[in-house]
């Protein structure tokens, strides 16, 4: 991993850095992976940390990373929305929504016409 850019960000309790990462025949790395990664070179825990993006270009081993470490986890609750996994097996997904119930609109009266005779 090679340090590109660390840009600190006080008001918000936050340090934002950018690294470039060689992948050399295998493929992009994964989110989780790479928050380890930094964890361990950036000496902090993995909880604080929020990778925002992966940049890979088409037939390089290169990758660029650009994460944001928090200095505590409230703080990444705070600024971060993440999305939330699936539900494991066995446990209750969240209640859905009720349907909006829709009105029923009593049907228009048609008006039929005899049909006309045609004139020979």
């Amino acid at each position: 991993m090679k340090k590109l850019k660390e840009t600190p960000s006080p008001l918000i309790n936050r340090t934002r850095v950018e690294y470039e990462i060689e992948h050399f025949q295998k493929s992009t790395p994964k989110k989780d992976d790479l928050k380890a990664q930094l964890a361990k070179e950036l000496k902090t825990q993995e909880d604080t940390i929020h990778v925002k993006h992966i940049f890979s270009h088409f037939g390089s081993s290169k990758s660029k990373i650009i994460a944001d470490i928090y200095k505590t986890k409230e703080d990444l609750k705070k600024y971060v929305k993440i999305k939330k996994k699936k539900v494991a097996e066995g446990e209750q997904p969240a209640a859905p929504a009720q349907p909006v119930e829709k009105k029923e609109v009593a049907p228009k009266e048609e008006k039929k016409e005899a049909p006309k005779e045609e004139k020979k």
